[in-house]
């Protein structure tokens, strides 16, 4: 077991003892309400999984937005706002678009990426090592020939793409996919021998492995992916031919 994984096993304990301990102080009446209302909250539930996915190098993105998300809400506990979830969630929403968007042209114009963003739906190829996707109320189909393929980001927003690399062979080294869905999503089409681990955090959505195993077929260790990121209000798939 590697060295963040032990911590993370750690830090699950602790949390786990620590919610029993709080509970069993409610329940003889040792913690006070105006304490336990706040410590036993769907709002402290996702900051602590915030924090708990921020000590991983795989979910730091999903854990600070989980913080953030449980933070804010949390802040009605002390200073009772008179608004509801569903009053803030479409401008968070579109604030969180918003910053994706200026987050990955940053990104773009510093690397030289393209991106087609049109609404049209794009078929293409590509041989490059790395991919940088991004659809934003739009869709995209791309075929990637690479032999030597590291892995890259996807970013759905309010869209979806589809990437195939059923023609492609990974390189020797750890290579890594980050998806960033939001009300949206993405498939990954791979051959059905490649190792691919999903590590996606889903907040209202799913990201899945629906390959079927294949007789004959055996899955080669050496062919590591790596899929990474969070999926919110959207989905996602990872299928062979």
């Amino acid at each position: 077991m590697s060295i963040e994984n032990r911590s993370r096993t750690l830090i699950f304990a602790v949390i786990i003892i620590a919610a029993g301990a709080l509970l069993l102080l409610r329940s003889v009446g040792i913690l006070p309400w105006e304490v336990s209302r706040v410590l036993l909250s769907w709002q402290m539930l996702l900051i602590v999984i915030g924090v708990f996915n921020i000590f991983s190098s795989q979910h730091k993105v999903s854990g600070y937005i989980l913080l953030g998300i449980g933070g804010f809400f949390m802040l009605d506990k002390f200073y009772y706002w008179d608004i509801s979830f569903w009053q803030v969630f479409w401008p968070m929403v579109l604030i969180g678009v918003g910053v994706a968007v200026l987050v990955n042209y940053q990104k773009n114009q510093r690397f030289g990426y393209h991106f087609n963003h049109d609404g049209m739906r794009d078929k293409g190829s590509d041989n490059d090592d790395y991919i940088d996707e991004v659809t934003i109320f739009s869709g995209t189909e791309k075929t990637i020939t690479s032999q030597n393929f590291r892995g890259g980001k996807i970013t759905s927003i309010f869209g979806g793409s589809e990437i195939n690399l059923s023609q492609a062979n990974l390189s020797p080294e750890r290579n890594s996919i980050e998806v960033v869905s939001i009300f949206g999503g993405s498939t990954l089409i791979v051959p059905p021998d490649w190792d691919v681990k999903v590590n996606v955090t889903a907040v209202f959505g799913g990201f899945s492995d629906k390959r079927y195993k294949r007789t004959g077929v055996e899955k080669d260790y050496n062919k590591f992916l790596n899929v990474q990121g969070v999926v919110i209000f959207g989905g996602g798939e990872i299928k062979s031919y």
